[in-house]
């Protein structure tokens, strides 16, 4: 399983190989490898599948083997892993290059003994060819590349393997067009990425979770007011999240729902079954959203919810929002149930753009979503602006509109 159909079958060509290397082999097969499935005269299978949830569900496999883990949504990963659970000899395998700080993959590694997993791992000096030692002191390479002995400090005295496939030099090329330094260690290394630059203080996320099966002190409490916000996701995630007004300014996450390429009216039903349950009044929701947020105004008035759905222009207000967000795990004023890992993955690994005050418009959804209902709570100095829009849009809800307010 790739998280790209091209990544499952460059893994999926590899088996193929070994399969044409040995006659052995090619004599238990069932005709010969397809481009995607080969089959074994017992009844036997290895397969390429793409990490979709339609490919996942179904199929029993004795060894599922996931590639590039870190490019493939956790959601999915953690949906594929319950695919050899019926195996008698079950085995999983998750590869991947470190491209996000938190995840199921950083999760599973730093857990592994815990969990029944072996640790491997390799850096590009593991692979390269051998070469000769001398190459770091040529005087013309360290005149064109004046940061090249910190290279030859990452290779650690090694010089190559006589079974080795990366030419030194290409190493070398790479690293003299490094766009940051951050960037080599991750692709080439295969370190993780750098704390630094991120928009919440890990120990700050870590700092909000309870386990909500034992301790029973955020139990949701009837009339406590909540809020609900959204961030349209269209062709990737939509996040759902359900908060919940507690005791000293602290804000509950009572639930967090994620779709993923899921039609716009099973969220809206889903969302205006939260409505009838938790009794919320307002709804703040990307504006981006508009045919999505004009059909959840008239579902919410069909059902004769007194709801109001208050679009959220990002554009305008993003800055703001992020400022609210750190304010409120930096103060220690929100608590998130356990069970809730994809919000804490997301909002762990939530980062500014390199060198600005902007966040990374990628594997946001929920932190978006987040941001949106906190909207009702601002703690920030945008908080009076957004006060006096609440108080106008509250005066109608209580009336029974339904306002199209844009702020």
């Amino acid at each position: 399983m790739g998280g790209a159909e091209a990544q499952a079958k460059i893994v999926y060509n590899y088996f193929t190989e070994y399969c044409y290397l040995d006659p052995v082999i090619l004599e238990h097969l069932k005709g010969e490898p397809t481009i995607s499935e080969t089959k074994t005269k017992n009844g036997d299978y290895f397969k390429c599948v793409t990490a979709s949830t339609k490919q996942i569900r179904g199929p029993h496999p004795d060894v599922l083997m996931a590639d590039e883990v870190c490019e493939t949504k956790d959601e999915l990963i953690k949906d594929a892993l319950p695919m050899v659970n019926t195996s008698q000899n079950q085995l999983v395998i998750m590869t991947s290059t470190f491209h996000k700080i938190f995840g199921i993959f950083q999760e599973t590694w730093d857990r592994a003994d815990e969990l029944g997993y072996v640790r491997f791992s390799w850096d590009i000096f593991d692979i390269v060819q051998a070469f000769d030692f001398q190459i770091w002191n040529d005087p013309t390479l360290n005149e064109e590349i004046p940061d090249l002995q910190k290279l030859k400090k990452l290779a650690k005295g090694r010089t190559g393997d006589s079974e080795g496939w990366i030419p030194i030099e290409n190493i070398i090329q790479a690293w003299r067009e490094k766009p940051t330094l951050d960037w080599f260690l991750v692709e080439y290394m295969g370190n993780r990425p750098s704390a630094a630059g991120l928009v919440l203080k890990p120990e700050d996320v870590e700092a909000s979770i309870f386990d909500d099966k034992i301790e029973k002190v955020y139990n949701i409490v009837k009339d406590a007011e909540r809020i609900i916000g959204i961030d349209w996701g269209f062709s990737s995630m939509t996040s759902v999240t359900d908060l919940m007004k507690w005791r000293d300014g602290i804000k509950v996450l009572v639930e967090n729902k994620n779709f993923t390429q899921v039609r716009s009216e099973i969220i809206i039903k889903y969302v205006v079954k939260r409505v009838k349950e938790g009794k919320q009044r307002f709804i703040y929701a990307d504006s981006a959203g508009k045919f999505e947020n004009a059909d959840l105004k008239n579902a919410l008035k069909k059902a004769g919810l007194r709801c109001a759905v208050i679009e959220v222009v990002f554009g305008k207000e993003k800055e703001g929002m992020v400022g609210n967000l750190r304010a409120y795990f930096e103060r220690a004023k929100i608590k998130m149930p356990k069970r809730l890992i994809e919000a804490k993955w997301q909002l762990k690994r939530y980062r500014y753009q390199e060198g600005t005050d902007k966040p990374v418009k990628k594997d946001d959804h929920i932190p978006d979503s987040l941001m949106c209902a906190l909207q009702h709570w601002p703690l920030t100095k945008h908080a009076e602006k957004l006060k006096q829009a609440k108080d106008v849009e509250e005066q109608k809800t209580i009336t029974g509109g339904l306002m199209k307010k844009t702020f």
